[in-house]
């Protein structure tokens, strides 16, 4: 009962160590996705200002608003490809893998178990035949029970003065 437990308690364990993986994950790839788009909201706020003023002399303004524009879709753009492919590390593997191999183990006693609830079953139910067919005839089932026994002793002290 003691190794079921055990057994218990490393894929309760591998389960929070998948769990845990798969959230820092998840919060790496939130965090990344709101620099982003703070990122976007600065950019089109206080870069493109900036921008605008330096490039409004050369390209115009209309110009100087869109390469201003661009500038910060392109900035944006990369910090979500770079949050997109955030993945997690060999540590999730592990864990499956020592998640499964515990539920292996879990099922193989299982099975055991199973086996012995029913060999122990059927010894209940023989043990229950027996002792229905002895109180409907005890003295039947005394004779029989005695009786070859004795008999098998006869026989070979029979046998034994012969030789």
């Amino acid at each position: 009962m003691e190794s079921l437990v055990r057994t218990m308690r490393i894929i309760w364990r591998a389960e929070l160590l998948i769990i845990e993986a798969k959230l820092n994950v998840a919060a790496k790839r939130i965090g990344a996705t709101a620099f982003a788009g703070l990122i976007f909201i600065f950019g089109l706020g206080m870069l493109n200002v900036a921008g605008f003023f330096a490039l409004e002399a050369t390209w115009g303004p209309i110009y100087a608003a869109l390469g201003v524009a661009a500038a910060d879709f392109l900035v944006a753009a990369l910090v979500l490809l770079w949050g997109s492919r955030v993945s997690t590390g060999p540590e999730l593997e592990l864990a499956r893998e020592v998640r499964d191999a515990g539920l292996k183990e879990l099922e193989a006693k299982a099975e055991f178990v199973h086996d012995e609830f029913e060999a122990a079953r059927d010894e209940i139910l023989a043990l229950k035949e027996s002792l229905v067919g002895f109180s409907r005839n005890p003295v039947d089932k005394t004779i029989n029970l005695l009786l070859a026994p004795l008999l098998t002793l006869l026989i070979k002290s029979l046998s034994k003065r012969k030789d």
